[in-house]
């Protein structure tokens, strides 16, 4: 695994968990200096899912001691249209689950695979895969379109 693959993914997944990009930079260091300090904990084949266990209690510290947003508006366009849509994904997303917002986030920001995901979790890759699929179409009912994900 090169680590400065991974490096965008855990960012991205920090911006989304903690709404702000200094405190996603810093987690996101932490989150490798950690990784690199516990070799020993490292199984090969689970690098990501270590690192992503990593940055997710980071930025549930981080969160807790700042209370911030998770889905900071900043990050939106001018462009009206653009707005309407991030305002109404932003509706629908909150009404998911912490879970299933993590779960959505993985998978179609970050995208990682659902085998991934499912070592997250700690279930299998067939019921991750039902997992999200249901979530999406949670989502797609809330939003009233086909076309979501």
């Amino acid at each position: 695994m090169e680590l400065e693959k991974e490096y965008k993914n855990i960012f991205q997944y920090c911006m989304y968990r903690t709404g702000n990009k200094e405190d996603s930079e810093d987690i996101t260091q932490e989150t490798f200096l950690r990784y690199l300090q516990h070799t020993e904990y490292h199984i090969k084949g689970q690098e990501r899912q270590f690192l992503y266990k990593i940055a997710k209690n980071l930025c549930i510290d981080r969160v807790r001691k700042n209370c911030a947003d998770p889905l900071d508006e900043t990050r939106v366009s001018d462009n009206s249209e653009n707005v309407v849509q991030h305002v109404s994904l932003r509706i629908a997303l909150s009404e998911l689950s912490d879970e299933e917002r993590e779960i959505i986030i993985l998978r179609y920001l970050n995208g990682e695979s659902i085998s991934v995901i499912a070592g997250l979790y700690n279930t299998s890759r067939f019921s991750m895969g039902r997992k999200i699929r249901a979530i999406t179409q949670k989502l797609r009912n809330k939003l009233g379109k086909e076309d979501v994900f």
